[in-house]
């Protein structure tokens, strides 16, 4: 008995067991918070499955395609039975019912109870997808395996407080590709032309089905320049990162033409509004209701202080391509947010997820590995 609980199985047991459950209190934390933006016409979780949401919203259909393709392979006596099941009333006080609490809730909606729970259930394991898929990022960056499998569960608990002013069931597809395209991007195995392709192939199916989770992808795709340098020579990454923009690009291109017809426009642009934001004192210091307690926002004096610690400690033990990774992003996505979003909102700063990912890991690394004080040292401090 004692060999099975020291065993690799039973360990890699327990991290996925610890996994599950802190996934699980993240993903609750973001859905007592925004639900699936049930009752807001323009980017309801309804109006995305029925493709009638605002643009850009409506572009992000990635998990809505996905809850559609299940619905419409099963028998409409099928559908019928499942929907009134699930929507009904009853479940309003069961805790076995995604609506609990929520008497407004779209799931209770028998056209899109299906689809509501089918997207809801997907949403969670692509956080914990995430989970598994940054810690290896982690340890590939070189950081100690402790400090690998604890930095995914710091960044699932903040991702409620980063989704501010707005959270969206595709923020956490997002994280999952943006940890899967680095995995993939991670030293091309060039000895091998077949093994090579067949990773840079995977790679552009990845890249698509993140410009199809959100347009937002095709302008990532650069911050891997550095990565793919680890392995392919200069002309050929920057070959494979223009293939990857091309690749997302068709797919934006065929949402932008499917969708034309939709209220809204191509982009929300609101240029300024973050600059003039950041300029109030009082809006560093704002708190909001995350987890049920009010605690500060996501982009609060709070949140950058933990964030300049993490990257002071963590930007010494990067390695230089994961640093010019970070250069990459930050230079990308911050005239982004400044362009194109809302006040405050961090989740718009979503390219950043794996920078702070790593400078976590490895701060994580370098505290865990702190000696620590020596008894006369103790006995001096106390003195």
């Amino acid at each position: 008995m004692t060999r099975f609980f020291n065993s690799v199985s039973y360990r890699r047991f327990l991290v996925a067991f610890l996994y599950v459950v802190v996934a699980a209190a993240a993903f609750n934390g973001f859905y007592t918070k925004w639900r699936l933006k049930d009752g807001h016409g323009p980017h309801s979780l309804a109006a995305m499955v029925e493709g009638t949401a605002y643009r850009p919203y409506v572009y992000r259909q990635f998990a809505p395609a996905i809850a559609n393709g299940i619905q419409d392979m099963l028998p409409a006596a099928t559908v019928a039975r499942i929907s009134e099941r699930l929507a009904d009333p009853r479940r309003l006080d069961s805790r076995s019912g995604l609506a609990m609490r929520y008497p407004g809730s779209e799931a209770l909606q028998v056209p899109v109870t299906l689809r509501y729970h089918i997207v809801y259930y997907l949403t969670f394991l692509a956080l914990v997808g995430s989970l598994f898929a940054m810690r290896a990022v982690c340890l590939r960056a070189g950081a100690s395996a402790p400090a690998a499998t604890a930095a995914p569960l710091a960044i699932a608990l903040l991702l409620p407080f980063f989704l501010t002013e707005g959270g969206f069931f595709y923020d956490f597809f997002e994280l999952l590709f943006m940890a899967c395209a680095i995995l993939l991007a991670w030293r091309i195995p060039v000895e091998s032309p077949v093994r090579a392709a067949g990773r840079l192939g995977l790679l552009a199916v990845v890249a698509a089905m993140a410009a199809w989770n959100k347009e937002a992808f095709f302008f990532y795709v650069v911050a891997l320049y550095p990565i793919l340098r680890l392995s392919l020579p200069r002309i050929k990454a920057a070959s494979v990162v223009a293939a990857l923009m091309f690749v997302c690009g068709c797919v934006y291109l065929a949402l932008r033409m499917r969708y034309a017809g939709n209220p809204g426009g191509a982009v929300s642009f609101q240029p300024g509004a973050n600059f003039f934001y950041f300029l109030d004192p009082g809006n560093w210091f704002r708190t909001e209701s995350t987890y049920g307690v009010a605690l500060p926002k996501g982009l609060s004096a709070v949140m950058v202080l933990m964030i300049a610690g993490v990257a002071v400690t963590g930007w010494r033990l990067l390695p230089v391509p994961f640093r010019q990774h970070v250069l990459m992003a930050l230079a990308v996505n911050v005239p982004l947010f400044l362009l194109f979003a809302a006040e405050g909102e961090a989740r718009n700063l979503s390219m950043l997820y794996p920078s702070l990912l790593v400078l976590m890991a490895m701060a994580l690394t370098a505290w865990m590995n702190a000696a620590p004080p020596t008894a006369a040292g103790v006995d001096r401090a106390q003195a």
